[in-house]
């Protein structure tokens, strides 16, 4: 059977994957696929945060109305579009099927079923596409249900638990008139993809449905089955095609206008398009190294699949979701991550909406939200996280004035909140309130100053000042002093700075432990270090709080085997912490989220940053050696089994065997930043506020190539061989360069 394009990424189909998204509201990624080997969308999918189930399946009928079991033969995937071919379970039936389904970006689930007649005799068949909607008057109702011109459209109003209501207009329809259709209430039954426990059986006669619509009584609890019949004449060795979609709009009427994308071009061809345009929009990217040719191509994949272009309720603005499912939302701790993975795109308006999201929702004491649903806050909720570098990494490659002086009171509000809210001591270091805040469950740097620091899981549990949370105040108060100078607010910026020297001093004076050589968090009741050697204890590398005195303590701790240093780097605590569980366990029981011994790309992202800007300010030429080391260990470990063709994106790892978190059932996460590095260290693009820095760090690749990044307007490109660099500007070539040896472009 022929089959129709998909590579939108570049890269090949996989058997493995299965998510779909068109990079706006409705996605289909269910964790855990109940019903993947079965014709149509029966397993969950997504509107914005919310659980959409069950949107469609289809079933083939003989010319009786028999219907014919089929079986999955084969299944493949590509961003754009997840294909199956079906053959009946009796090979006396002469038929195969293709099955492709795509989410087109108007988020139209669609389905195209191409039947191909093996006999060389006129052949007929009936396909019904289907659906089945519960109906449940506390938590799930279906209203202003609708036939026209053969389309069913609805009102599906979902409550989920301590949330409004979120009303969804739907739509079903074929990509042409259907012969006839049926709409039929009944009582509840198993909702499951299978033609005899549906009403359809005992409608469909002489090859026809009855084109009858008969809803269910107001305020019952019942399920409503809708189902688009076409007839198939198929030719000797003939085929035919027929698609059908689900749209999910906010109203019916918009849902149905969506559903109008379905006539014209094919919708797998409209979907790999649509995924070929968005993804011309980043630098291209390509080296010697097959893993890092896949990760960029993978990051950038998942950036698109968890992209929403906002424009109702609380999401005015086009943002990143941090991951699938529950994960389906901006959420604070991973959206800098974010922006300065998509400054690398050629417009930077999806980087800076990220935080114009939050800045939209900001708190009344100017905390930011930790999670924002489009129809209400999540009071309880708050993440630390490190805004000056996602604002600053868009600001030097997209500069704009304008935008900074839009977001400077509400980053100005946000640092005064923590001053206000988080040290009464007035230390200069900032205090965690709970496990939860920092993104970082379950780790004895809590239970260090509580030990039931792991039972409540929002509010103040407990006070700890935390050595990340100190760096974010840091960093992001550097970044105001630059910004308010920029925009002519000179005695602000001066006050920034002196605020920001305290809190260097204070990391310096009471977090560093110059015995063992290692940052730490502090207890505020005693005044004491906790001692506790966990990752973030780095993150001052990262910065310039640290001096050359700092740097036998990073190589003596990060680079222990016994330590951080595993086959797998870096556990979020050390491998030596009486706590430490390479298994996720935590006091006996497996976690989701635990961060005592697992490895979490988060924390590793600072940590490639903190060795490789160390190498860069002290001019470490080992450093600069263990920096490319640790990133092509750590994104080689981003690969199941190591294989390139079967990039991944878990939210944590096993740091001996690498193996990902799949019990969770959350692949495609955005919680760290993957294409920056490999921007900035791979191909040494590093912008600063004034010029930019081309210095790539030893990766050992006989080739590498980035072309078409955009830095302040001009296209930028780097070419390396294993001895030199080449960088263009705008194609023409502006220097040439042993590698090692830093060029400095004024552009």
């Amino acid at each position: 059977m022929s089959k129709s394009g998909g590579r939108s990424s570049g890269a090949p189909p996989r058997a493995d994957k299965w998510y779909l998204g068109g990079g706006n509201r409705l996605l289909w990624a269910p964790p855990f696929p109940v019903w993947l080997r079965e014709p149509g969308y029966w397993d969950p999918a997504h509107y914005y945060n919310v659980e959409l189930s069950p949107l469609f399946t289809w079933t083939l009928l003989d010319d009786e109305g028999i219907p014919i079991p089929l079986v999955q033969h084969s299944r493949d995937w590509t961003p754009a579009r997840l294909r199956s071919l079906f053959r009946p379970a009796s090979s006396r039936q002469g038929i195969e099927i293709l099955e492709e389904k795509s989410l087109l970006p108007r988020d139209v689930a669609a389905c195209t079923v191409t039947i191909r007649n093996l006999r060389r005799t006129r052949r007929r068949f009936h396909l019904v596409f289907w659906t089945g909607q519960d109906r449940t008057p506390e938590g799930r109702t279906i209203e202003e249900v609708e036939m026209l011109d053969g389309a069913a459209a609805f009102l599906c109003r979902l409550k989920p638990d301590r949330r409004p209501g979120v009303p969804i207009g739907c739509a079903f329809g074929l990509d042409r008139t259907p012969r006839s259709w049926a709409a039929q209430s009944s009582e509840p039954t198993a909702l499951q993809p299978h033609w005899h426990l549906s009403p359809f059986p005992d409608l469909f006669a002489g090859g026809r449905l009855p084109c009858s619509l008969s809803l269910p009584p107001s305020g019952s609890r019942s399920q409503l089955f809708i189902a688009l019949h076409h007839r198939v004449l198929l030719g000797p060795s003939g085929s035919a095609a027929v698609s059908a979609g689900f749209a999910a709009a906010g109203s019916p009427a918009e849902a149905r206008e969506a559903l109008r994308s379905l006539r014209g071009s094919a919708p797998v061809r409209r979907s790999t398009l649509s995924w070929e345009t968005a993804l011309r929009q980043v630098p291209r990217f390509g080296c010697s190294d097959p893993h890092l040719t896949a990760a960029w191509r993978h990051r950038w994949y998942g950036l698109r699949l968890n992209t929403q272009r906002g424009g109702e309720g609380n999401y005015r603005h086009p943002f990143v979701c941090e991951g699938p499912g529950y994960f389906r939302a901006p959420i604070s701790y991973s959206a800098p991550c974010q922006m300065l993975e998509t400054r690398w795109m050629n417009d930077p308006e999806l980087a800076r909406g990220i935080l114009r999201t939050f800045l939209d929702n900001q708190r009344e004491d100017g905390g930011f939200r930790g999670y924002i649903d489009v129809d209400h806050h999540r009071q309880e909720m708050f993440y630390h996280a490190n805004w000056a570098w996602g604002l600053l990494g868009v600001h030097v490659l997209h500069p704009d004035r304008s935008y900074l002086g839009e977001v400077y009171p509400g980053l100005a509000a946000y640092a005064r909140y923590f001053d206000r809210e988080r040290d009464e001591e007035v230390s200069g270091m900032y205090d965690i309130d709970n496990h939860m805040e920092t993104g970082q469950e379950y780790m004895s740097r809590y239970t260090a100053v509580d030990p039931r620091a792991d039972v409540q899981h929002w509010g103040s549990a407990f006070r700890l000042k935390g050595v990340d949370v100190t760096v974010y105040l840091y960093e992001l108060k550097r970044v105001l002093a630059r910004m308010a100078r920029i925009i002519g607010k000179e005695d602000e910026g001066a006050l920034w700075d002196i605020e920001a020297n305290r809190i260097r001093e204070a990391v310096r004076s009471f977090m560093w432990d110059p015995d063992r050589g290692m940052f730490s968090d502090v207890d505020p009741s005693t005044g004491g270090r906790t001692g506790v050697k966990a990752a973030v204890c780095f993150y001052p590398y990262c910065t310039d709080i640290v001096d050359e005195s700092h740097l036998p303590g990073l190589e003596a701790h990060l680079f222990n085997p016994d330590e951080f240093w595993t086959p797998f780097p870096v556990p979020a605590t050390s491998a030596d912490d009486p706590s430490f569980s390479a298994a996720a366990h935590w006091k006996g029981e497996r976690k989701l989220c635990a961060w005592n011994g697992r490895v979490w790309p988060m924390t590793n992202s600072h940590i490639a940053e903190a060795i490789a800007r160390s190498a860069v300010r002290f001019r470490h030429p080992g450093l600069r050696l263990r920096a490319a080391e640790f990133m092509g260990r750590f994104i080689c470990m981003m690969f199941h089994g190591g294989d390139p063709a079967r990039p991944n994106s878990y939210e944590h790892y096993h740091p001996f065997t690498g193996a990902p978190s799949a019990y969770r059932g959350i692949d495609d996460y955005q919680h760290s930043w993957i294409a920056d590095l490999i921007a900035g260290y791979v191909c040494g693009l590093r912008p600063a506020e004034d010029h930019l820095v081309v210095d790539p760090f030893p990766f050992g690749l006989s080739r590498a190539e980035i072309a078409g990044a955009k830095v302040r307007g001009r296209s930028v490109g780097v070419r390396i061989d294993r001895t030199g660099y080449v960088v263009t500007v705008d194609g023409r070539t502006r220097v040439r360069q042993r590698l090692g040896r830093e060029s400095i472009l004024d552009i």
